[in-house]
């Protein structure tokens, strides 16, 4: 039985002009740029894309980004979906300024996995003094800027001779084999990076799947969630997969994959739209995000601090309002700020709707200071993808962003399920801010025990609001039936509207009962009366949730 092929993104960084294309090709034999004016003016406008088989079983799919100042945002896209990265720095010239903000991109990022290419070694000419200098350079700035990357093996090489290459081809595959597997229990997650015709076949779409699978055997459909504004989430159908050339019926977490649509034309997406299933993935204009603020910035944030956000493969500004810190307390002064070299929860409004996931990483742009590192100041992960709307909720946004920060899904689930009260929440919102698909076996043993109860077949409450709304809700109906003895019984609306806060309702809303003649008045009297029971609160709230009305109603009479 053949051994199966495990995919693995490679990702390019480095300064303009320190040989990140000329290496792609002394590696893969691929030339990356495939543009007329990369071509024309020999540099790397947009992301270029390569497979390079590291040996058997093992096959990397190279992104080669830009490395010009201008075109930071495309190589952030490029690097947002990468396994490990390849550092380029040229030894005759050193560490630059694109090669620090590089290297705060791949920090920002989460990236811990790489190599480090010390190229155009030939142009020393043996000077071993200007490579040690040119090594030790190259270290201080990982330690410095790249903490998780301050191990990464640097390799002298050149492009242009060949000497070290297969050194740093040796490097790359012991690296490649110290990366841990992508989520495959997970929903697809498709940034799309490219979008073309292709003749004879259609519309085409390229990008890294970050998790799950992509299969079309079994059902071809994917939501397009898109990025910007007009543009409504819509149900497209696959056609045909490929990864690397060549057409796949399954692709795995980790992969470069082309996706054929049918359906759709090319001028109808854009980079930065995401191809899932599920309810993983949600085009928002406000999200709660844990950040870091670099220290090289010379702003501290404040509310309305405005940025550039960078979101997989998508882009827009935006405005922050620190929510307070990850831990401390929580009815903290409300104007707060956050000072370079620290990190906070922050409520990240967007001006144009960008699609995001919980766990999401994002970059930060400023749009001026201090550029010895470039204009990237910060970034980190989102944690709450679609917060509850409202005015003068941060000490409620600041506990429920806390809580998801938190490995414990059961432990997201209660925090959410508490922040939501009486009105509730369904799983589908569940799976999306809790960010786990795989939430049944969670809910079952929430309900079982007896930390939650399920309404209908989607929504949850947490067992702990309910004696309270019972208490209302049997206050409510007893105020009722003192002030209205001769009446027959409470409706849900009248109920519902007498309980503090908001509950929710059932999907389905039962017709008002029409009330009783004079035939039936007294049984109906006697049915209004307050009981002297217990009432249970599963079923009280059960009722207060649209199951039927607290008190009994009398059936409608027969007309003679």
């Amino acid at each position: 039985m053949a051994k199966p092929v495990r995919d693995l993104v490679l990702g390019t960084a480095g300064h303009i002009d320190h040989g990140k294309t000329a290496l792609v090709r002394a590696l893969t034999g691929v030339d990356t740029d495939r543009l007329p004016e990369e071509k024309r003016r020999g540099i790397t406008i947009d992301l270029g894309f390569a497979a390079w088989q590291l040996g058997p079983g093992l096959v990397a799919s190279v992104v080669d980004v830009p490395g010009h100042e201008a075109f930071v945002r495309t190589m952030v896209a490029g690097a947002g979906g990468v396994d490990a990265v390849l550092l380029v720095v040229s030894a005759e010239e050193g560490v630059m300024p694109q090669t620090r903000e590089h290297l705060l991109v791949c920090r920002l990022l989460g990236i811990t996995h790489g190599v480090v290419a010390l190229s155009k070694i030939d142009r020393l000419h043996g000077n071993v003094e200007a490579l040690a200098l040119a090594e030790a350079d190259v270290r201080a700035a990982l330690e410095e800027l790249a903490p998780g990357l301050a191990g990464a093996a640097i390799v002298p090489c050149s492009a242009h001779t060949g000497v070290g290459v297969p050194e740093l081809a040796a490097a790359v595959r012991r690296v490649a084999a110290a990366l841990p597997a992508r989520p495959a229990r997970d929903r697809p997650i498709l940034p799309i990076d490219r979008c073309f015709v292709l003749k004879g076949h259609g519309t085409v779409v390229t990008g890294t799947l970050l998790a799950g699978q992509l299969e079309i055997a079994a059902d071809p459909h994917f939501t397009l969630v898109p990025g910007g504004e007009q543009r409504p989430v819509r149900e497209l159908r696959a056609r045909a997969l490929h990864v690397r050339g060549a057409a796949a019926t399954r692709v795995p977490a980790g992969a470069r994959a082309a996706v054929n649509l049918g359906g759709v034309a090319v001028a109808e997406l854009a980079r930065g739209d995401v191809l899932t299933r599920g309810h993983r993935v949600v085009a928002a204009t406000s999200v709660h995000v844990l950040l870091e603020h670099l220290p090289h910035d010379s702003r501290t944030w404040r509310s309305g601090t405005s940025v550039q956000v960078c979101a997989g493969t998508a882009h827009t500004t935006g405005r922050l309002d620190p929510l307070g810190p990850l831990a401390g307390d929580e009815d903290a002064p409300k104007t707060m700020s956050v000072p370079p070299g620290t990190s906070a929860l922050v409520r990240l409004r967007l001006d144009a709707p960008l699609p995001v996931w919980h766990g999401q990483r994002l970059v930060l742009r400023s749009h001026g200071g201090n550029l010895v590192h470039g204009h990237t100041c910060g970034g980190g992960v989102v944690v709450d993808p679609r917060p509850r709307p409202g005015r003068g909720q941060r000490s409620r946004w600041l506990r429920v962003a806390r809580a998801l920060t938190g490995s414990d899904l059961r432990a997201r689930v209660a925090a959410l399920l508490a922040d939501a009260g009486a009105l509730a929440i369904s799983r589908d919102e569940l799976e999306l801010r809790a960010g786990a698909p795989d939430l049944d076996a969670v809910l079952s043993d929430m309900v079982q025990s007896a930390d939650s109860v399920r309404l209908g077949d989607s929504r949850h409450v947490a067992a702990a609001v309910l004696p309270e709304l019972a208490a209302a809700a049997v206050a409510v109906a007893g105020r009722f039936q003192a002030a209205h003895p001769d009446r027959p019984g409470l409706s849900r609306a009248a109920l519902l509207g007498g309980l503090p806060g908001r509950v929710a309702p059932e999907r389905r809303r039962r017709r008002p009962r029409a009330r009783a003649g004079p035939r039936a008045l007294g049984a109906a009297r006697r049915r209004a009366r307050p009981r002297r029971h217990r009432a249970d609160p599963r079923s009280v709230a059960h009722r207060a949730q649209g199951a039927g009305p607290l008190c009994p109603r009398r059936r409608r009479p027969a007309h003679s």
